[in-house]
């Protein structure tokens, strides 16, 4: 069976474009083929926090900064998503912050609450704002 020089075009242009598309998704951080976690942080100020910052429970990275997005057109808050790169248990009365050391870029630190239940994917943290020098 021969195949035609069109479907020979057709078939190279489709796997083209599937790998334009997850390679565009590359460079942006987004991870096509990872469906980890996400759970979301609103912090009246953000600081220096960016994408791809680290988010940290005593010390161990768990994730990072996935997307920034006002919560209104005022932006009386931020809306912070968080994607956890590892499967731990956080309780449901945990407190989120923004710290930062004098010379590096800023993070999240979660403080682990004492509550029996877990935050699921889509629920949100309580924040605090901690004050720095």
């Amino acid at each position: 069976m021969k195949i035609s020089n069109e479907t020979k075009v057709g078939i190279l242009t489709i796997v083209s474009l599937t790998v334009l598309i997850i390679g565009f998704n590359f460079l942006k951080g987004i991870d096509v083929f990872n469906r980890s976690k996400k759970i979301y942080a609103v912090f009246n100020e953000l600081g220096t926090l960016e994408k791809s910052n680290e988010v940290k429970i005593n010390g161990l990275p768990i994730g990072t900064v996935y997307d920034k997005q006002e919560r209104d057109k005022d932006i009386s808050a931020i809306v912070v998503t968080i994607s956890l790169t590892r499967d731990i248990n956080i309780p449901k009365n945990s407190v989120a912050y923004i710290s930062s050391s004098l010379v590096g870029s800023s993070y999240i630190i979660i403080e682990k609450g004492d509550s029996k239940e877990m935050l699921g994917s889509g629920d949100t943290l309580t924040t605090r704002l901690e004050t720095g020098i």
